[in-house]
């Protein structure tokens, strides 16, 4: 058996930790995982050595369970991702889902597409590589667009596409891994996220900008880079994720002359 599985990185709009409730736009870098039957077990996570494979090994087992297929045959698993990990851009949640569609293409099983994006939320927790649930985050890796979903329940509330924007990316030279996340700070903001849900689907664009300015203050973040961004005619930017990315968007051709002006390490994508 053989098997392909495509998904795709995000950015945040609105961080879901405060109240619940969180949105995400997509963005067009990617993630691969190829599955194949084997006799053995063999995982290779491509450019990220060191890196636990056991997010992959749950996705795989939780899958099978799903589809009534025997969890302890062997296999080959490769997952390639052009998505940098612990920086906000949704890195875990892509991974998940592409590897996911990879066992199923490979057993030729089709399940529901918000079913298949709730397994890997559900791994994600398990293993403990998010603190909401992440189901904002899964289903703007895989569906595109702006995503509004409510986390505690895995509930998709609203969907629909975005222009097609260009995407900056300000990489930084540090990471920040979940159990370093100060949540009980983004908890006192429960009221202007409260505020921010209630005009996102109208507004994503202020959001976005608003989320980064709160994001910042909590992790300590000086927000220059999306102050620079917005001085530089950027449509949106702010931190995402829980950082220390910053994502800037911008219209179409603006990105290389905006990632030009920064200063800093940067990918250029677009929306997707």
């Amino acid at each position: 058996m053989h098997g392909v599985g495509i998904s795709h990185g995000a950015i945040s709009v609105m961080n879901a930790i405060p109240c619940g409730v969180g949105a995400t736009i997509g963005i067009d870098l990617k993630t691969e995982a190829v599955f194949d039957s084997a006799d053995d077990v063999k995982i290779e996570l491509i450019d990220r050595e060191g890196m636990s494979t056991l997010l992959a090994e749950t996705c795989v087992k939780r899958t099978r369970e799903r589809i009534g297929a025997d969890v302890n045959d062997g296999y080959h698993l490769t997952v390639r991702t052009d998505i940098p990990p612990s920086m906000g851009l949704k890195s875990s949640s892509s991974v998940c889902n592409a590897i996911i569609s990879a066992v199923l293409n490979a057993y030729g099983k089709e399940i529901d597409e918000l079913d298949m994006i709730r397994i890997g939320t559900q791994c994600a927790r398990e293993c403990k590589v998010t603190i909401t649930g992440a189901f904002d985050d899964a289903c703007g890796c895989h569906l595109g667009g702006l995503v509004i979903t409510k986390n505690s329940n895995d509930e998709l509330l609203y969907s629909d596409e975005v222009p097609e924007y260009d995407v900056v990316i300000c990489v930084p030279d540090r990471m920040i891994p979940k159990d370093k996340v100060p949540v009980d700070r983004y908890i006192e903001r429960m009221a202007e996220y409260a505020f921010m849900s209630s005009i996102v689907k109208r507004d994503y664009t202020f959001v976005l900008t608003e989320n980064g300015k709160h994001v910042a203050q909590i992790i300590g973040d000086d927000n220059i880079l999306a102050d620079k961004a917005m001085k530089n005619g950027a449509i949106a930017a702010g931190i995402t994720g829980t950082g220390p990315a910053t994502a800037i968007l911008a219209k179409k051709g603006d990105g290389e002359r905006i990632a030009k002006a920064m200063g800093c390490r940067t990918i250029i994508t677009r929306t997707r």
